[in-house]
């Protein structure tokens, strides 16, 4: 070749690489808002993957109605509600619609008719036309208007609940205005107004249900929509009505103006809707305008005017679900939530984490998504290499992007990228195929090899020094390079090693470390003591380094040096050359260790196999993301995490590259609050234990919560406590904590959730008591107390009164001795009592004894001749006669005052007149009154009284009064009886005109042992009448008393009850 032909190859490929690094080949636009969306479907547990309508509740569930069941999510797991023909179940699986009222009630519209659930008891009303609680099972949507009405769509007009008929009422249909009876869609602006979509067109109506205005229809001339309308949103901010419709794309109606705009497919415009079927239009808290279509998700760009286009991409996993919209919501934390045919997608449109990935589409801005290698340079150009295809150039500013790789560069040796670095206007690539150095002012390239010096050209790690040295580490030892004059040093025999090395680290002392990959530990080259050191682990010390895999080496502010490791992350004290090791153990997400950065405030970051961990080495608080955050994936990369000077963190792994600001990640809503799922006592479900009481036998109590953090709840943590137990505060991943034979006491279950920035929620709290066993209830407890007082106070009183006693004891004596004199007095009183009773007695039983012996003596007498005529014979028959009578009635009254004074005595109530029933004893009397020369009167005060008494008692002791004062009344005398009634009780009088009874032996005349000795004058007899008519009385429930003065008479009183409760 000669020399003018080499000038002109040279001048080439001076233009080449400028047109690589200036014109950037195959610029393509990236979208700013590259979203990674978060997909559930069947196999997370939906009933169905058709999410027809997604809701939120005023609790934080999310309820999907799918085409086979509704679902209630707690983040956690699903509540599956489905048809169950006799049960309490919903009315069918198809769902169309759900809203929730002012009571908390949650309304779910159906293909056959609507169901009214109370989350609280689990009861379902239906409302069906086959139950005539709806006039068409066929609903559509359901709303809850301002003035807390529910509104129903159905294929019969318009509806709204009856509370008073617990029934759903049309109110409009074609019959008074509507322009057809098949409603699609309802919503309420801020007015009040409701705009209704039919089959046909559109009706904004008032809020008595008048049509205000009408929008399509046969009969409008000037329509603008004609075609059926399957949603109306109502842009409120904007007084703007937006209105979906089935193959005419979506209208913007202004209200005010009544200008309309049509959006509709253009298949020669990018920018254009995916499609003219729209599911479902919503305005995001940031003023994001998305709509759902059958052909994918739009976000309108109002400023541009155009939409960008997010579909399903089979080659991501982290693309939308799939592009039939059906549904969409904004829950309390900003997720957007979207049901599609397929499956539901969440994605948050202020996700703090971004992602960078590959892909054929224009908003793909990586040449592939295995991640080797970050390097942001001086003018904020974002170099990111790969596995197998180069790297990739990123102009975030722009949104562009392009690349450098062995197709369109041939100074590159290898598309396998291992890390990258800048030093002032170089940039530095390490690849399999040596060090590529980028010029970008003069924008030439070079490639290190072998040739050139280097050790190996499979170089895995390069690092600029202090000095300006860029090290590099390669599979088979360490070559260092100047880069002012590319001169290429071989330190393997400096360093005595021909070692994989997988990273270079240079601490703020200017020490090196060398982590070696194959087993071979860590290599410590301190520099001013000159020596080079290795650290290995060793088993047996738990000091040494954990792992003999060293992936990556970064040193804090405090000067700490941490050590990534295939196990754990490790802290080197260079003091005393030990090592703290923090692994999965201590709450990492993996021990595989990949990538380490340390922000501005001292935390460690780490990438793993399974997230990204943050340590906080000032508390040892250790804290995870992934996936679930917006993470690529759960797996990174090494040699792929780089500190940019503002701070901004990049980690890439095998699903493309994500960055974020660590003060960014996940700051928890103030309001955020942990909410309880239920609870389960002894497997017996409750909604709410609050102030509620357990038996003491309660073996386990399961306490389930939830928060509304559903973008990243598979990363959240909950500390709990139970106050009341040990206090103790436990930390927990899971939804649910169960206690097991709590011992009888008041507890409160505290808990709140912590993010996976350590950011912690307000406590939630729920308060219960489990009951003591009555042996340690409060009453016995009291019991004990009273009876441990009384026996103090009993022994001090014993004490008091043994010590009383000894020196009373003289007294006490003579004291007992009068008692004893008094007491003897008194037996010899009673037995003199007992004498005369017997005395009494004796007589009673003598005197027909004797007549009896005397009318025997006589009939023997007669001798056998002797003829005695009739009459005589039963004069002395009768006398006989009368006196056994006298004395069996004397003998039976014995045996009764026995049977009384010992309990054994039986009456028998019956329903008696007790003003005859007195009558007619004291009738019979009469002529036995009279012949004593008395008189008798009865007077009683009623003519009837019913009562409860056993009549053969009561004529007894009437006989017994009636005969006693008969005893004690002189010739002339008289005998009255009186009957009073006193309503639940009724009063017997007998008075006589006798010697009366002095008052100190009112209450001694009715014991049979107790004798009047003044009454006057003195009548023998037994006293058994007294005293047995007092215990009848007794047994009564009634009572007998005595009202007397010594020679003025006596009257005897008894009172008995109307309805005695014996």
């Amino acid at each position: 070749m000669n020399k003018k032909g080499f000038i002109n190859k040279i001048i080439v490929m001076f233009l080449l690489s400028i047109v690589i690094l200036n014109s950037y080949p195959n610029e393509s636009y990236a979208n700013a808002n590259n979203l990674t969306f978060n997909n559930l479907n069947i196999e997370q547990g939906i009933s169905q993957s058709t999410a027809e309508i997604i809701f939120q509740d005023s609790k934080g569930y999310i309820w999907i109605g799918t085409s086979d069941g509704l679902n209630r999510y707690n983040g956690y797991e699903y509540k599956i509600y489905n048809y169950e023909e006799g049960k309490n179940s919903i009315s069918n699986n198809g769902i169309t619609d759900i809203t929730e009222d002012e009571n908390g009630y949650i309304w779910v519209g159906t293909v056959q008719g609507m169901n009214r659930i109370n989350t609280e008891t689990g009861e379902i009303q239906n409302y069906t036309k086959e139950n005539e609680k709806i006039p068409d099972d066929s609903t559509s949507e359901v709303i809850k208007t301002q003035e807390n009405k529910i509104v129903v769509a159905t294929y019969s007009g318009i509806c709204v609940y009856n509370e008073e008929k617990y029934a759903f009422e049309p109110v409009l249909n074609t019959g008074n205005g509507l322009m057809s009876d098949i409603v699609y869609s309802l919503d309420e602006d801020k007015y009040g107004n409701i705009w209704v979509g039919t089959d046909m067109g559109v009706h904004k109506i008032s809020k008595d249900f008048k049509i205000l205005e009408t929008y399509g229809g046969p009969k409008e001339e000037n329509s603008v929509v004609q075609d059926a309308v399957y949603n109306m949103y109502c842009d409120d901010k904007y007084d703007t009505v937006w209105i979906g419709t089935a193959d005419s794309g979506v209208f913007k109606l202004n209200t005010k103006t009544k200008e309309v705009k049509q959006y509709k497919n253009d298949p020669n415009d990018e920018w254009s809707l995916p499609s003219n079927q729209i599911g479902e239009v919503l305005r995001d808290k940031n003023d994001n305008l998305w709509i759902g279509t059958d052909g994918g998700l739009a976000y309108y760009d109002e400023e541009e005017e155009h939409f960008h286009i997010y579909r399903n991409k089979i080659y991501d996993k982290n693309s939308l679900v799939y592009d039939n919209i059906k549904s969409m919501i904004q829950d309390k934390e900003g997720i957007i939530w979207i049901g599609t045919y397929s499956g539901v997608s969440i994605f948050d449109t202020e996700s703090s984490i971004k992602h960078y990935k590959a892909g054929p589409d224009e908003d793909y801005l990586l040449n592939e998504n295995m991640v080797h290698g970050i390097y942001e340079d001086s003018d904020g150009y974002l170099w990111v290499g790969s596995k197998l295809k180069g790297i990739s150039i990123i102009d975030r500013e722009n949104h562009s992007a392009t690349s450098i790789s062995t197709e369109n560069n041939d100074i590159i040796k290898s598309d396998m990228i291992n890390d990258i670095t800048g030093y002032k206007d170089f940039i530095f690539v390490a690849t399999d195929g040596g060090i590529l150095r980028i010029d970008k002012k003069t924008r030439k390239m070079k490639n290190y090899s072998v040739e050139d010096g280097l050790v190996n050209e499979a170089v895995k790690d390069i690092m600029v020094d202090d000095k300006g040295y860029l090290w590099a580490g390669t599979i088979n030892g360490l070559s260092i390079i100047n880069i002012e004059t590319e001169e290429i040093i071989d330190m393997t025999k400096y360093i005595d090693t021909e070692k994989y090395i997988k990273h270079i680290y240079q601490d703020n002392e200017g020490n090196y470390y060398l982590g070696l990959l194959r087993d071979e530990g860590l290599c410590y080259i301190n520099v001013k003591q000159k020596e080079i050191k290795y650290f290995s682990n060793d088993k047996s010390d738990k000091s040494s380094i954990s792992s003999n895999r060293v992936r990556y080496i970064n040193g804090d502010s405090k000067g700490n040096v941490w050590i990534g490791t295939s196990y754990g992350i490790n802290k080197f004290d260079r003091k005393t050359e030990t090592f703290e090791r923090y692994t999965a153990e201590d709450g990492i997400a993996n021990n595989t260790i990949y990538g380490v950065l340390v922000d501005n405030d001292d935390n460690i970051w780490m990438s793993t196999n399974k997230g990204i961990s943050k340590l906080n080495p000032e508390t040892g608080k250790i804290e995870n993301l992934s996936v679930t955050d917006g993470l690529q994936s759960n797996e990174f990369n090494g040699n792929a995490s780089f500190k940019s000077d503002s701070g901004e963190l990049f980690f890439g792994g095998i699903n493309g590259l994500n960055t974020f600001y660590p003060q960014d990640i996940n700051k928890m809503d103030s309001g955020t609050k942990v909410l309880f799922d239920g609870f389960s006592i002894d497997n017996k479900e409750y909604n709410d234990i609050e102030g509620m009481k357990f038996k003491s036998s309660t073996d386990n109590i399961s306490i389930k919560f939830f928060t509304q953090i559903y973008s990243s709840n598979k990363n959240l943590m909950y500390e709990y406590k139970l106050i009341g137990a040990s206090g103790e505060v436990f930390t927990t991943k899971n939804n649910y904590v169960t206690f097991s034979e709590l011992p009888p006491g008041k507890y409160t279950f505290e808990v709140r959730v912590i993010d996976t920035g350590g950011n912690k929620s307000e406590a939630s709290s729920v308060s219960f008591k489990i009951k003591p066993p009555f042996w340690r209830s409060p009453i016995a407890i009291l019991a004990y107390i009273i009876a441990a007082i009384l026996f103090v106070l009993k022994y001090k009183y014993e004490v008091k009164k043994l010590d009383r006693l000894v020196k009373e004891r003289t007294k006490d004596l003579v004291e007992e001795m009068k008692k004893n004199t008094i007491l003897h007095n008194k037996n010899i009183k009673l037995e003199r009592n007992k004498n005369s009773y017997f005395v009494n007695l004796s007589h009673e039983l003598r005197t027909p004894l004797n007549v009896m012996s005397s009318t025997n003596q006589l009939l023997k007498g007669l001798s056998g001749n002797s003829i005695i005529d009739g009459e005589k014979l039963n004069y002395y028959v009768d006398i006989s006669q009368r006196n056994c009578k006298r004395l069996l009635n004397l003998i039976n009254n014995i045996l009764d005052s026995s049977k009384l004074q010992n309990d054994m005595y039986q009456i028998t109530l019956k329903e008696t007149d007790v003003v005859y029933l007195v009558e007619e004893t004291a009738l019979t009397l009469k002529d036995y009154i009279y012949s004593k020369g008395i008189d008798l009167i009865i007077d009683p005060q009623i003519e009837e009284k019913m009562i409860k008494c056993d009549p053969y008692e009561i004529e007894r002791c009437i006989i017994n009064l009636v005969g006693n004062a008969v005893k004690f009344t002189p010739e002339g005398g008289s005998i009255t009886i009186d009957i009073e009634d006193l309503d639940d009780k009724v009063k017997i009088s007998v008075t006589d005109t006798g010697c009366g009874i002095d008052e100190k032996f009112h209450k001694a005349i009715f014991d049979r042992f107790s004798q009047v000795e003044d009454s006057e004058p003195v009548k023998s007899g037994s006293g058994l009448g007294l005293t047995i008519t007092s215990q009848i009385i007794k047994l009564h429930k009634g009572k007998i008393y005595v009202e007397s003065e010594l020679g003025k008479g006596s009257t005897f009183v008894i009172i008995l009850p109307v309805n005695p409760e014996i």
